[in-house]
């Protein structure tokens, strides 16, 4: 009986060091350690990522519009949190800039290409002004070939002056990762069964990529069809949003009440639940942390604004 309680003994610590070595091979094997600490390594400490844009950029709309708020507010916290690093954002965000009155503004600021030049990546907003302005002068052409002429050839002015904007970008800073994000319809809950505006931003949309396509490292962030139909996702959804529009308006957006929609300045409740109630316009909260959620996701699918 000793000898067989001293023979268990001795295959008791055999097996502790049999699992001891095994954990430490575990450990230390090149093939099997963990990549976390490997990865934590090679990012940077401290990101710098700069904004570029319109009211989007700025953060019109949001409840919370302050160094928080806006996209670029969330998108600061969402960074941290996610991919632990310290995050240096700057918001060139303006309120009703077109695209060259953006490129202008970058062109004088000193401070906006310093900035800019450091930064790892580049988050813009732009095009949503260039389509209202042309849709505000031509929205009561009811001839569709008309209407399409004058869309025409406001999409090639844009992708000019786009492409201008975008090679002022690349001028300095030739490398960082851009994001830019497409627009999207603001009155389509209203005007649901109304195809001319629709189609210009899906087209106006379409011209921004063909333009944006010409430069490197440029990934679209696509936020139309989420920000535009808001909660009314399912076709049963549509359909029945198409059938209260068509009661409402019979069909037809006149100058007048897409002003009175688009521009409104009147506090009142507002359709989509991803848009402001105070100018129908713009996100609220919940859309700005649907729009951080969806670049933060190409972000992270192109990561070189990460790594050192």
């Amino acid at each position: 009986m000793k000898k067989i309680g001293r023979l268990s003994k001795v295959i008791g610590v055999a097996l502790l060091l049999v699992l001891i070595v095994l954990a430490a091979l575990t450990y230390w094997h090149p093939g099997v350690r963990t990549t976390k600490s490997s990865n934590a390594n090679r990012h940077r400490k401290v990101v710098r990522v700069v904004a570029l844009g319109d009211s989007l950029t700025e953060g019109v709309g949001d409840p919370q519009k302050d160094e928080q708020g806006g996209y670029t507010g969330r998108l600061k916290t969402m960074i941290r949190q996610k991919d632990h690093v310290k995050v240096v954002m700057h918001n060139y965000g303006k309120s009703g800039d077109r695209s060259d009155q953006i490129e202008a503004r970058l062109v004088k600021s000193s401070s906006m290409q310093r900035q800019l030049g450091k930064a790892q990546a580049v988050v813009m907003t732009v095009g949503g002004n260039d389509l209202l302005q042309t849709l505000t002068k031509n929205v009561t052409i009811n001839q569709q070939s008309r209407l399409n002429t004058q869309l025409n050839s406001a999409e090639t002015t844009y992708q000019q002056k786009l492409k201008r904007l975008l090679t002022t970008v690349r001028h300095y800073n030739p490398d960082a990762p851009i994001y830019l994000y497409s627009i999207y319809n603001p009155i389509y809950v209203y005007f649901a069964d109304v195809e001319q505006v629709t189609n210009a931003v899906d087209e106006w949309n379409d011209a921004t990529e063909q333009a944006a396509g010409k430069f490197k490292q440029l990934y679209m962030v696509d936020i139309n069809r989420a920000l535009s139909v808001g909660q009314f996702k399912s076709v049963t959804q549509q359909a029945k949003l198409k059938r209260s529009a068509q009661k409402a308006n019979d069909g037809k957006l006149s100058a007048q009440s897409f002003q009175k929609q688009i521009m409104a300045s009147n506090s009142a409740d507002e359709l989509n639940d991803y848009l402001s109630p105070v100018d129908h316009f713009h996100p609220n909260a919940k859309g700005y942390r649907l729009m951080t959620d969806y670049v933060f996701k190409q972000m992270q699918a192109h990561q070189q604004w990460l790594m050192k």
